[in-house]
C-alpha cells in the first residue's frame, strides 16, 4: 500500500495492525512536553491525533483535550487506550480541513505528521479552522516533513505563508525525525 490518501486508506492501515507503524509514535516527543511546560494548557486540540498516545498523555498532564482523526479506526483504538483514573481525551472523527462540530476556544493545539499530508487548499482550510478554535495568543505547534508525502516542499516560508494571515511563526526547529528532514513549527495566534 503507497501513501494513505483517504480515510478509507487511513483505516486498512490501521486495521492491519502494521500498516500505520512507520507514522505511529511509540513515545511522546520532548516539543510537546515542552508546550505544557511553556504555556499549562488548560486545554488542546490534537489535529491527526491517530490512536491518541499524545492527547492520552497530555490528558494525564490534566490538560482537557479534544482530538480529530480522519479514520474511524484509529480513534475507536485511541478510545480503546484510555485509564479510568484521569479524565478521558474527548475523540472525533474528522476532517481536520472541516471541524463543524468542534467549538474553541483552546488554549493549545498541536499536529504531529497530518499537516503535511494535505494539498494547499486543505492547508489553506486547516489553517482556518486552526484560527478559528484557537484563543488570541495561543500557540499552535506543528512537526512536518521538509518532503511531503504529496512532494510538496514544507519550508519556514510555506508556514508563515499558509498561516500568516492570522499567526506569526515564532520557531522553525530543524530535526530528523522518523529519518527524514522536518521541522517543528511554532505558530502564535494574533490577537486581532
Amino acid at each position: 500500500m503507497g501513501a494513505p490518501d483517504k480515510n478509507s486508506d487511513f483505516d486498512e492501515a490501521y486495521r492491519s495492525g502494521i500498516g500505520h507503524l512507520m507514522w505511529t509514535d511509540v513515545r511522546v516527543p520532548a516539543e510537546l512536553k515542552t508546550l505544557i511546560q511553556e504555556t499549562s494548557p488548560e486545554n488542546a486540540l490534537e489535529l491527526g491525533c491517530g490512536i491518541g498516545l499524545f492527547s492520552d498523555y497530555f490528558a494525564r498532564q490534566g490538560v482537557r483535550m479534544t482530538s480529530v482523526d480522519f479514520s474511524a479506526v484509529a480513534i475507536q483504538k485511541a478510545r480503546d487506550r484510555v485509564r479510568e483514573n484521569y479524565p478521558s481525551p474527548d475523540f472525533h472523527v474528522g476532517d481536520v480541513t472541516h471541524l463543524d462540530g468542534i467549538a474553541g476556544p483552546f488554549d493549545v493545539s498541536f499536529d504531529v505528521g497530518c499537516f503535511h499530508c494535505l494539498d494547499l487548499p486543505g492547508q489553506l482550510k486547516y489553517a482556518s479552522e486552526v484560527s478559528r478554535l484557537l484563543k488570541p495568543g495561543g500557540t499552535h505547534l506543528i512537526w512536518a516533513m521538509d518532503n511531503s508525502p504529496r512532494d510538496m516542499e514544507m519550508s519556514p516560508a510555506v508556514i508563515a505563508k499558509v498561516f500568516g494571515q492570522h499567526f506569526e511563526l515564532v520557531s522553525a526547529e530543524k530535526k530528523r525525525r522518523r529519518f527524514v528532514r522536518s521541522h517543528w513549527y511554532r505558530l502564535l495566534k494574533n490577537h486581532i
